[in-house]
């Protein structure tokens, strides 16, 4: 079973994967602080970052992510 952390990055990158239209979604990198409650992914600007985020509240269920 995967922990907080590694789930909220699976769901982040099943996002990028499926709704992103980039095409260096191979170089990103996704990181998660130790509470799995604030996202950042290095290789995307401030507003892709912040769709995938609320993608991730709207549909995933992460409510309190940052």
């Amino acid at each position: 079973m995967l922990n907080p952390q590694e789930t909220l990055k699976q769901d982040a990158q099943e996002v990028i994967d499926k709704r992103l239209p980039i095409s260096h979604k191979e170089r990103l990198s996704i990181s998660v602080d130790s509470n799995a409650q604030e996202l950042t992914i290095n290789g995307l600007n401030y507003e892709e970052q912040e769709i995938v985020k609320e993608i991730l509240r709207k549909e995933y269920g992460y409510h309190g992510l940052r």
